[in-house]
């Protein structure tokens, strides 16, 4: 039998690639466009703009077609040749399976889970992982449409939920996986590169994928309580941290649908609150209204609107909340046993809902569906020649390798890293994650055609060297409540040349619906930031025994080592993330120098969550403060921490102009230099402290407001430039606004974040914003108005 390691380096080293069942398909479209009478009627004329064609649609629908169109499994319209239309889909890290009837034999991409796509810090690769999953999504549309008679089913539209840009602030939050960490401006940034990578194609006048920016808009946990919380945010902290990357997603990345939260959102705009769903203030007033939505679809999450009634008891029935959804400007309902089709007819027939409103939710709908090409002919959209040819070709799994590699984050090293292979008579793989291979997949996942798991992907990295290989998983799983595997673990590790220690989290301990709790060890309590059970104690007794220790961690939220960290057996730490498909291969390339490892931290490690605020607390500045901007504490592992093989040094930092007037831009540039002996990338980031002012305790205290990554050989230098521009450096006020504020700025560029407890190289540098009065930056001409907008 042919082990999947060998299959991965086939499959990624060989021009030919192995393959499922990949053939030609003919392509069943999805509207008849060219039959009567609907041929002749200009929602099938395609000179016509998309909107128009929308609305001469609508006009044509009678109420009860509307209503039935309200239902996310949208029911065909056969006298207007339509067919059905399913809108649930997802693709937050490659396409999702879940829900899909899919055919035998069909495999896709499925790449690192989003908390790896913000360690790598590269906009550039989370733009190009959402180009080849829209290629993939595509694909398997077209599939299934032919399958299907051109109706679309579940898990296979042309709209995806996805991306995810609540923000990690919480790290016990079960979903923290599914996001891009813990920072506004890098949730925006990727966040708005990986939607960009789902829409944009080589045919302008379409889009390739629509997709749908959740959960709209204050939703991190608590897990157990989503369904009917309502979160308290103040208007500071509503527009500095929770709404920004939602900014992003309409200004910069014309996203085309927004998913609100299941939880509800109080605050001075809505003080009495409202589900998310049936917000008002959130839907119509910021998002149509401040971001300039009108034309957004909006989409509950599954079974959203029902939950009104039963879950938050908002509305005192079913009916009352359709109404009060539709209201809000929730265009469509998501689930299985869904609320408006059932009880809108009867709102309607008692006026408590107007038609008016319901034909524009519909308008919105089809308004999508026109822009994806779903009412042209296949010969006029380029993108309805994708077929299964174009799913998991070794491109795209080249791709999904890189994306690993780049997410890879080396948290200490005493040099023993990168491995060698030479002179090494045994090596031991232990761990409850060493041979995992579903749990690398994170959730949201595809159908890999293969998964390399770690021990396989070391086992690959050492194949033909005449190694001994001795493994033991010393947990039973990674809730490792005892120490019954302990001794199989330390029988394994005595007289190896190293040890590889695989341990972290799983589906069981984080997921959607479940959040991190307490864990324990024969009986007695662990943190719920630590690794479960008795994982730490298996790592000090192994690394007791035999110093040489190589700790990987894989987990999607932070893990909590304060034993472990300055442990002298324990030689060096990777942080793997959820790496996905080929994640295990990629820990190898890394472990054993074959990549030099270049991954930042997307989230603050706190010690224990005595650092922490109750769950249920959405104030970001209450001590001791969430996130890097502003607790106020020292955490185990700073947020943009990680190491390389080879050194960098910065020097020649400039500040253009050192003074500006509150509506000028900044230029900073900077020069870095590899000063070490192997090739390896650099992040460069560029940080601000803002002007301290005592009365204001809500402003941060520091901010991210650029990234570079780059590659660079030994001793070559290169410089970097940033822009900043007036909206970065504001500072949202008790009101919601951004401010330019007069004082001094202090601008700080290197490998991480600086005045951090772990030595990172910086220089910094300042400037200053003259004059005595505050600007809005709305009144700075040609400003950007979004952190992504640059």
């Amino acid at each position: 039998m042919v082990a999947k390691w060998q299959i991965v380096v086939l499959f990624l080293c060989h021009s030919g690639h192995l393959k499922a069942e990949k053939t030609q398909v003919g392509y069943t479209p999805s509207v008849d466009c060219q039959s009567l009478p609907q041929a002749g009627y200009p929602f099938c004329d395609t000179s016509l703009p998309a909107g128009e064609r929308a609305s001469d649609l609508v006009s044509r629908l009678t109420l009860e077609e509307l209503i039935a169109q309200t239902s996310s499994i949208a029911p065909a319209i056969p006298r207007l040749g339509i067919n059905a239309y399913n809108w649930r889909s997802n693709c937050v890290h490659g396409w999702t399976a879940s829900g899909g009837s899919w055919p035998p034999g069909l495999y896709w991409t499925v790449f690192p889970a989003p908390i790896n796509l913000a360690a790598t810090f590269d906009r550039y690769l989370v733009q190009q992982v959402a180009q080849i999953t829209s290629d993939e999504g595509r694909g398997l549309h077209n599939v299934m449409l032919s399958r299907y008679n051109g109706s679309s089913t579940e898990a296979a539209g042309l709209n995806c939920f996805s991306p995810n840009v609540n923000l990690f602030r919480d790290p016990r939050w079960g979903r923290g996986q599914e996001t891009f960490g813990e920072d506004p401006y890098i949730i925006s940034v990727l966040g708005s590169a990986y939607t960009e990578g789902l829409q944009q194609g080589e045919d302008p006048q379409y889009l390739k994928v629509a997709a749908c920016a959740k959960h709209f808009a204050v939703h991190s946990g608590p897990e157990e309580l989503r369904l009917g919380f309502t979160a308290y945010a103040t208007t500071h902290d509503l527009y500095d941290t929770y709404l920004p990357a939602f900014k992003s997603q309409v200004l910069a990345a014309k996203v085309a649908q927004i998913m609100p939260a299941y939880s509800g959102l109080k605050c001075a705009g809505i003080p009495e609150g409202a589900p998310d769903c049936a917000n008002p203030f959130l839907l119509q007033s910021v998002l149509r209204g401040q971001f300039g939505a009108p034309n957004v679809s909006i989409i509950s999450d599954n079974g959203g609107v029902g939950f009104v009634y039963s879950e938050q008891h908002y509305a005192s029935t079913p009916e009352e909340a359709a109404v009060v959804s539709m209201d809000a400007s929730t265009d469509l309902d998501l689930g299985y046993d869904v609320v408006y089709p059932t009880y809108l007819p009867e709102a309607v027939s008692d006026h408590l809902v107007d038609p008016a409103t319901i034909s524009d939710a519909i308008w919105r709908a089809f308004y999508l569906r026109m822009r994806v090409g779903d009412f042209d002919l296949p010969s006029m959209v380029s993108y309805q020649s994708i077929n299964a040819s174009h799913l998991n070709t070794p491109q795209n799994q080249l791709a999904n390798l890189n994306a690993a590699l780049e997410s890879m984050v080396l948290l200490k090293n005493d040099g023993t890293l990168p491995l060698k292979s030479v002179g090494v008579a045994k090596v031991a793989i232990l761990g409850p994650n060493a041979n995992a291979t579903t749990t690398l997949l994170s959730n949201y996942q595809g159908v890999p055609q293969f998964v390399v798991s770690v021990q396989e992907g070391i086992t690959a990295a050492l194949a033909g060297t005449g190694v001994e290989i001795a493994s033991a998983p010393g947990c039973a799983d990674v809730v490792c409540s005892d120490t019954s595997g302990f001794a199989e673990a330390l029988s394994a590790a005595k007289g190896a040349d190293y040890v590889v220690m695989v341990m972290g989290l799983d589906g069981t301990v984080e997921s959607e619906g479940h959040d991190r709790v307490l864990t324990s060890c024969e009986g007695v309590a662990q943190d719920n930031l630590a690794l479960p059970g008795c994982q730490t104690a298996l790592v000090e007794q192994v690394a007791q025994l035999n110093p040489k220790v190589v700790l990987v961690l894989v987990n999607g939220g932070p893990v909590s080592i304060p034993s472990l960290l300055p442990n002298s057996g324990v030689v060096g730490i990777v942080e793997a993330f959820y790496p996905g498909a080929v994640g295990g291969t990629a820990v190898a390339h890394v472990l054993f120098g074959k990549y030099n490892p270049a991954g930042r931290m997307p989230v603050s490690t706190f010690e224990s969550t005595a650092d922490l605020l109750p769950s249920t607390n959405y104030n970001m500045s209450d001590p001791p403060g969430r996130t890097y901007r502003y607790f106020s504490g020292t955490p185990l592992i700073p947020f943009g921490y990680g190491l390389s093989y080879t050194t960098f040094k910065y020097s020649n930092i400039a500040v253009v102009p050192l003074a500006i007037s509150p509506c000028q831009e900044v230029v900073v540039t900077v020069l870095v230099q590899n000063v070490g002996a192997l090739p390896g990338d650099e992040v460069v980031q560029l940080y601000v402290k803002p002007p301290q002012i005592p009365d204001k305790p809500f402003f941060p205290k520091m901010q991210l407001l650029g990234v570079v990554r780059q590659s660079t050989d030994p001793s070559v230098s290169y410089n970097v430039a940033f822009n900043l521009s007036p909206y970065s450096m504001a500072l949202v006020d008790e009101d919601g606004e951004h401010y330019i504020i007069p004082g001094e700025y202090v601008v700080y560029v290197g490998g991480g974040l600086p005045e951090s407890s772990l030595e990172v190289a910086t220089v910094s540098s300042a400037f200053s914003v003259e004059g005595s009065n505050v600007v809005n930056v709305k009144d700075c001409p040609n400003s950007p108005q979004c952190l992504a907008c640059n």
